[in-house]
């Protein structure tokens, strides 16, 4: 027979385990919070955390509605028909009245729920289903920057007499189930966000080009039939015109397309996006933008995205500031003799327009900045050359054997 001292170092023991396995839980639920998993599978997880640790048979979180009906959100151990009946209301039975009072509840006895005044047959019945299942219950809120969110229910099938250390563990269940809560929200806005600026963006992009392009070239159109009576040339000029205005109106249409899909964009060789970065640029500026194509290589997906985007970059710049008169793309691929990838890549492009001086800091500079950050990332070399009413030279280069590279300007 053990003596009582060993019986008590044994209980202390055990004590010890069971503090350091809610502390290890607790840790693995705020790792988990840190992820991305969706809201149902996070709350799911932190039920099924919960009942062990609180010697729970099921455990439920629930949703407070607009129609002030709390509704199921995660759940673990309840039977599919108690969850046909379980929306309650608030006030109504423990899991309700937690969530109207804020204050921990709990029944020792769920057959009690039964005598509670005005509650409806649909409850009822979900009652009677639930004290068949489980004897006792406890029901805490959940509550997120003041909001009554809902609340936080234990379920067990025996009588339960649960301690204030339990009833304390609960809530920090469910203040983790509000983190959850909260930390999906603020993602959910910031996707919003980034779908609001990137549909403004897009908005943007119509108005200033295509609108722009269309509005002119409808101009042009209503005055050719007069110009062709009147001055045969100037009609021909006109046409001339109206042929890069709408080209560019297209191309900008497809390129917002790609923008739209970038799986697309990611797929579409490198030489049909500068074609229609050149049509583009050609419908803005109303003059012709040349386009020289050398050589054909596969490119990374990630090495012709960056080529993309540089002269992006750097023929809207020319488009704002420029001035230019006219302007030159030139590609340079050189395959591998073996397999025919891309070993070497060039970019050129050139303006005739009224160049800069250095300014680094200043804020028409922030593309070149941009560009050369988007070069640095794929270890290419990307120099940047312009001189007063001299124009500019864009050079972007990328050698798959060189595995550092510098970035110069």
């Amino acid at each position: 027979m053990r003596d009582a001292s060993s019986i008590s170092r044994n209980g202390k023991i055990a004590e010890l385990q069971r503090r350091q396995s809610v502390a290890a839980s607790l840790r693995e639920t705020l790792a988990v919070l840190n992820t991305n998993l969706p809201l149902e599978k996070l709350l799911n997880h932190i039920v099924n955390q919960a009942c062990p640790l609180l010697n729970a048979d099921a455990a439920a979180i629930y949703h407070l509605q607009m129609n002030g009906i709390l509704t199921i959100q995660g759940l673990v151990g309840l039977s599919n028909e108690y969850i046909k009946y379980g929306n309650i209301p608030l006030g109504k039975m423990a899991t309700g009245n937690a969530a109207l009072t804020k204050k921990p509840i709990f029944i020792l006895n769920t057959k009690e729920l039964l005598e509670e005044p005005g509650i409806a047959q649909d409850l009822v019945i979900a009652v009677e289903k639930l004290s068949n299942e489980f004897s006792s219950l406890l029901s805490v809120p959940i509550e997120i920057r003041e909001e009554n969110y809902g609340s936080l229910t234990l379920y067990y099938r025996n009588q339960h007499s649960v301690t204030e250390e339990e009833i304390s563990l609960a809530k920090d269940f469910s203040i983790q189930a509000a983190l959850a809560i909260d930390n999906a929200r603020m993602r959910m806005q910031i996707q919003q966000d980034a779908v609001t600026e990137e549909r403004n963006r897009l908005a943007r992009e119509l108005h200033d080009s295509v609108t722009q392009n269309l509005f002119s070239a409808n101009l042009i159109a209503d005055t050719l039939p007069i110009l062709m009576k009147r001055n045969p040339q100037k009609a021909e000029e006109g046409l001339d015109e109206l042929r890069l205005l709408t080209r560019g109106a297209l191309s900008e249409m497809r390129s917002l397309l790609l923008e739209l899909r970038p799986h697309a964009l990611e797929d579409t060789p490198l030489e049909d996006l500068l074609r229609q970065l050149a049509e583009t640029a050609s419908g803005r500026l109303r003059k012709p933008v040349m386009l020289n194509i050398q050589g054909q290589a596969f490119l990374p997906a990630e090495i012709r995205l960056t080529f993309y985007r540089i002269a992006q970059e750097a023929l809207n710049n020319i488009i704002k500031h420029a001035e230019a008169e006219t302007i030159e793309i030139s590609l340079s691929i050189i395959p591998d003799s073996i397999d025919g990838t891309c070993r070497k890549a060039l970019l050129l492009i050139k303006d005739d327009g009224c160049g800069f001086r250095e300014m680094p800091d200043s804020a028409i500079h922030l593309g070149f900045n941009i560009m050369k950050e988007r070069a640095q990332s794929v270890r290419a070399n990307l120099e940047i050359n312009s001189k007063i009413n001299l124009g500019t030279t864009i050079q972007l280069s990328w050698n798959a054997d060189i595995k550092e590279e510098h970035v110069s300007g």
